[in-house]
């Protein structure tokens, strides 16, 4: 298996997993469209999965095809051109005081961009800057904050 073929399978069940979904819930909720078995080997890396299917899966997961392809490696020295990508799920449904900015932050950008979806939002990583003066931290704590809460998808 190629680093890209382990990445995307990563990715796939990441983005099953922040959903809280087991491979099970994924065949009930597509009502048998998507199989157990077959994703499962998807996430494993012991199936390819065509560009075709990773955009129906993709669509079905109501997440922008684009978080398989865009990689956040945990040093912030790191391509600046890169992605985070922020469940708006699990931060909207936080009651912590310290979000109070981010979701300020968050509404902004998706009325801006027309983007309503609420699932996942897409930063640039230089936004990270902008989160952590919001959070009164520094980039490297806040993208910490962000992680150990689990706001982040991976």
């Amino acid at each position: 298996m190629t680093d890209n073929q382990e990445s995307t399978s990563a990715k796939l069940r990441s983005i099953r997993k922040s959903k809280g979904w087991s491979l099970q819930d994924v065949e009930r909720l597509s009502r048998g469209r998507w199989k157990a078995v077959v994703v499962g080997s998807y996430e494993r890396g012991d199936r390819a999965i065509s560009l075709k299917k990773s955009i129906e899966l993709m669509n079905f997961y109501q997440v922008p095809i684009t978080a398989l392809f865009t990689h956040t490696p945990a040093n912030m020295g790191a391509d600046k051109s890169l992605n985070l990508i922020l469940d708006q799920r699990k931060i909207s449904a936080s009651n912590d005081i310290e979000l109070l900015g981010i979701k300020r932050m968050i509404a902004y950008i998706c009325a801006k961009r027309r983007d309503w979806n609420g699932e996942l939002l897409s930063l640039r990583r230089d936004d990270l800057s902008f989160l952590a003066i919001l959070q009164d931290r520094t980039p490297e704590e806040s993208l910490k904050y962000l992680e150990d809460n689990k706001y982040l998808l991976k």
